[in-house]
C-alpha cells in the first residue's frame, strides 16, 4: 500500500513537471540575460507560452539559454522571427519572448536552431549596480564642490541659458539640411588624410634635409654674412649706374622692341636656318677638300644675263607671308625646292641665261638712264 503511494505520488510530480512530454530544444545566444532571469523562466510567442528557458550557460562575454519548447507550437514560430529577452514589470523576473518580424516567412523555426539577439532589458537592478559602481569612485566632497560650483555659476543665468539653447536649436535646424553635403565632406576628407599619409615619409625626408641643410648654413655664418655685405654694395653699384642710364636703357630697349617683335615673329627660321647649315656642311666640307688642305672648283663661263633696266628693275619691297622652311629641311636630294612667288622685283626663279647678248648699255646708262638728256638702252 505504502509503494504504491508513493509510485503514485512521483507519477503524478512526473506528469507535472513535464517528464513525460516530448520537447523541442532551441538556443538563443544574448550579450546577457539579466539579473533576474532564471531556468525554468517563461518562453512565449504572441502572449502564448510555448515553452521554459531549461538552462542558462555563461561563455565568456556572452549568455547560451537552452530553451525547451512545445514542438507543436514551435511550429507557429516563423523561421526569422527575433528574439528579446524582458520582463512583465519594473522589478519583475524576465521571460523569452520570441516577435515575428513582420515578413511572411516560408519556413518555422526548427529544433535545434540557434538564434542571436542583442535585445535584453536593462532592469533597475542593474541601473541601480551601475550608478552605485560609479558612486563609489567618486569621493562626495568633491562631488559636492563640483555641484555647489555648477549650481553657482547658472544662477540667475537662466535667461542667458535660454537664448543659448534657442540659438543652438535654430543653429542645427539650419545645419540639419547640409548634413548629407557634411557627410560627403568627411569621406572626402579620409581620402584627403590617406593622401596625406602616403606622402607623410615624403615630407619628413624633406623635413630631415631641411635640418642638414639648416645645419649647414649655420656653420658657415660668417661666410653668409660676407655674402650678404657684398651684394649689398653690388646692389648700391649697380643702383647708381642704372639710376644715371635710366634714360639711355628705356631709349635701347624701345629701340629693340620692334627687333625683337621680327624675331619673335621668324623664331622657325632660325631653327631651320641652324638645322639647314648643319646638314649643308658636309657637302661644303667636300667642295673644299674637308680634312685636307685644298678646295675643288669647277669653273666655266656662261651668257651674261640682261641688262638693268629702269623703272622696270628698281627694287620693290613687298613680301607677305610670315616666315617659311619649306624645301629646307625636308628636301627629298635631287629635287628642287619650291619657289614662293612674291610681289618683289624679282618674281620669278633664277634661271640662266641661253642667248648671247652685245652691245650692252655703258655704265652711264646704266647709272643714270631715265634722267633728262641721258637716252636709254
Amino acid at each position: 500500500m505504502v509503494f504504491g503511494l508513493v509510485g503514485l505520488l512521483v507519477l503524478t510530480w512526473s506528469m507535472y513537471a513535464g517528464g513525460f512530454a516530448t520537447t523541442a530544444t532551441v538556443t538563443v545566444e544574448a550579450p546577457r540575460s539579466g539579473l533576474v532571469l532564471d531556468p525554468d523562466a517563461k518562453v512565449r510567442f504572441r502572449g502564448a507560452q510555448i515553452g521554459r528557458v531549461a538552462g542558462i550557460e555563461h561563455t565568456g562575454d556572452r549568455v547560451r539559454l537552452r530553451l525547451e519548447l512545445d514542438p507543436d507550437l514551435l511550429s507557429l514560430v516563423p523561421a526569422d522571427a527575433r528574439v528579446d529577452i524582458r520582463s512583465t514589470t519594473v522589478f519583475g523576473a524576465k521571460y523569452v519572448n520570441f516577435v515575428a518580424s513582420g515578413q511572411s516567412a516560408t519556413t518555422s523555426l526548427r529544433p535545434g536552431a540557434v538564434v542571436r539577439t542583442q535585445d535584453v532589458t536593462v532592469e533597475f537592478n542593474t541601473v541601480f549596480q551601475r550608478l552605485t559602481d560609479v558612486l563609489g569612485t567618486i569621493d562626495p566632497a568633491k562631488l559636492n564642490a563640483t555641484l555647489t560650483a555648477i549650481g553657482t555659476a547658472l544662477h540667475g543665468r537662466g535667461a542667458t541659458m535660454g537664448d543659448l539653447l534657442a540659438d543652438a536649436d535654430r543653429y542645427l535646424r539650419e545645419i540639419n539640411p547640409h548634413l548629407p553635403a557634411l557627410r560627403r565632406d568627411m569621406a572626402s576628407a579620409a581620402q584627403v588624410t590617406e593622401t596625406y599619409a602616403d606622402t607623410v615619409p615624403d615630407l619628413l625626408r624633406t623635413l630631415g634635409n631641411a635640418t642638414a641643410t639648416s645645419a649647414t648654413v649655420s656653420a658657415h655664418t660668417a661666410e653668409m654674412d660676407t655674402l650678404l655685405l657684398d651684394l649689398i654694395g653690388l646692389a648700391d653699384t649697380t643702383g647708381s649706374v642704372l639710376g644715371e642710364n635710366e634714360q639711355p636703357l628705356a631709349t635701347g630697349l624701345e629701340l629693340l622692341l620692334p627687333t625683337t617683335e621680327l624675331l619673335y615673329e621668324y623664331r622657325p627660321v632660325l631653327n631651320c636656318v641652324i638645322v639647314g647649315l648643319a646638314r649643308a656642311l658636309p657637302l661644303a666640307e667636300a667642295m673644299i677638300g674637308g680634312q685636307k688642305p685644298g678646295a675643288i672648283f669647277n669653273a666655266g663661263f656662261m651668257y651674261g644675263g640682261e641688262a638693268y633696266k629702269f623703272p622696270e628693275d628698281l627694287p620693290k619691297v613687298n613680301a607677305t607671308g610670315g616666315p617659311r622652311c619649306d624645301g629646307v629641311l625636308d628636301r627629298v636630294p635631287g629635287s628642287h625646292a619650291p619657289y614662293v612667288v612674291t610681289d618683289t622685283a624679282e618674281s620669278d626663279p633664277y634661271a640662266p641665261t641661253t642667248t648671247l647678248r652685245l652691245n650692252g648699255p655703258s655704265v652711264f646708262q646704266v647709272l643714270f638712264a631715265g634722267l633728262p638728256g641721258v637716252a636709254p638702252r
